[in-house]
């Protein structure tokens, strides 16, 4: 008999593991647009990935190197040390090109971001009458999930998750605004250089850099731009990466 595989379970083991082929999966998959196409872009971040790491190296590019540090340095001893500092260089650049395939910040992450806010699984995060969550515990524990602490805490919180953004644990929250429901995502394995404005699909909003990580503030109600980049502002000094 086979266990039914609900959308967090998908999202966990294709995060994992993206060429993954249980029939538990394929069976979830024929009734669920939405991991469908989460499916689709964790097998596409996987294929361009082993791409990166298929990078070939020039036949004898390490004994040139070493050859050319020992004219210049006229010892011997030099030989091992460079090679290895090459072969170490040229496995961190991979890393970070891989890195990047799978962490991506171009243009394609606002999408993402509201793409999330809209998943049907998270449809009941934006309900405008939801309650206060008035246990801290609760928040804190969702945050905890993801490796973010956060120094004074957050008010105003009605919805708090711990959920898989592209692979990685992220916080999901959601504060009650002046103007309706508000996101906050805190998102600790994705770095943007400059804030990144969000306009998609009905919701606008902000991807702010925050140290290692980001904050992404959305909304689709009519609350204008600028609290929404104060808010930013005043989250991220409180913020502490934990993973």
């Amino acid at each position: 008999m086979t266990t039914a595989v609900t959308c967090l379970d998908l999202r966990r083991l294709m995060g994992a593991e993206p060429q993954r082929r249980d029939p538990a999966v394929a069976e979830h998959l024929r009734g669920c647009t939405a991991c469908a196409a989460f499916v689709r872009d964790m097998q596409a971040l996987d294929l361009r990935l082993e791409r990166a790491l298929k990078v070939d190296v020039p036949e004898g590019l390490e004994a040139r190197i070493v050859l050319d540090a020992t004219l210049k340095h006229g010892r011997r001893a030099w030989q091992p040390w460079l090679a290895v500092a090459a072969s170490t260089l040229l496995a961190v650049t991979l890393a970070v090109s891989a890195y990047r395939h799978k962490h991506p910040v171009g243009p394609d992450l606002a999408a993402a971001v509201v793409g999330h806010i809209e998943n049907p699984e998270e449809a009941d995060a934006l309900v405008p009458d939801r309650s206060l969550i008035h246990d801290a515990s609760l928040v804190e524990g969702a945050m905890s999930g993801a490796g973010v602490s956060l120094e004074g805490g957050m008010s105003d919180v009605t919805y708090a998750h711990t959920c898989l953004f592209r692979g990685e644990r992220v916080v999901h929250l959601v504060v009650r605004g002046e103007h309706g429901p508000v996101t906050v995502m805190l998102l600790p394995h994705i770095h943007v250089d400059a804030p990144m404005p969000v306009d998609e699909d009905g919701y606008h909003g902000i991807i702010e850099p925050a140290g290692q990580g980001s904050i992404a503030i959305v909304t689709h109600t009519d609350m204008p731009m600028e609290p929404m980049v104060a808010m930013a502002k005043q989250i991220s000094p409180k913020i502490k990466w934990t993973l």
